[in-house]
């Protein structure tokens, strides 16, 4: 009986939690607004539910980069009329100028997970040198390989296949001898 009230008590767990979690029945929407003020970069995300701002919510900004997002800064809770403001930073590099930024509310106790994003040319555009590429290196490929690395990669190869060649002959120079013994 003891084994079936850790199952019962483990049950009642996990349902509570399921059920909590879906506990987020309010619908918000995020409107992004993106100003130049004098010298700052400056982000607006306007959170409502049902035409109605939405006070002290916790709002996320992010810069989409290769792999996941890039956070800037820490969250930011909404104010009375339902608007976070973020300073984005001058210096994110881009390839062309442009930044995908997103805001969302993640993990709110009121409300459902949402997100929203939108394009700004407010990065720094980055100047690649590619002048080395064609030169031999360690990260390069098979072709532009360091001769020091093909010299000794070629050694420890021959020198595997001489040892094993050596091991063959010398088993039959001993069955050789085995033979010449007999006679």
């Amino acid at each position: 009986m003891e084994k079936y009230k850790y199952f019962i008590a483990t049950c009642i767990m996990i349902l509570f939690s399921i059920t909590s979690t879906y506990a987020q029945d309010k619908e918000a929407k995020i409107t992004l607004t993106f100003e130049k003020a004098d010298s700052l970069y400056v982000c607006k995300a306007m959170v409502t539910s049902e035409g109605k701002p939405v006070v002290e919510v916790p709002v996320n900004l992010s810069v989409k980069r290769l792999f996941s997002n890039l956070p800037i800064g820490d969250a930011v809770a909404t104010d009375s009329t339902g608007i976070a403001t973020f300073e984005v930073p001058q210096d994110i590099p881009s390839r062309n100028g442009k930044l995908t930024i997103f805001a969302n509310i993640v993990d709110d106790e009121n409300y459902m997970n949402t997100e929203a994003s939108g394009e700004v040319n407010w990065g720094t555009i980055v100047v690649t040198d590619n002048s080395n590429v064609g030169e031999r290196s360690i990260a390069a490929g098979r072709d532009e390989a360091p001769i020091y690395f093909i010299i000794a990669s070629l050694l420890a190869i021959a020198l595997v296949w001489g040892t094993l060649l050596y091991a063959v002959l010398q088993v039959f120079k001993i069955k050789k001898l085995g033979i010449a013994d007999k006679n």
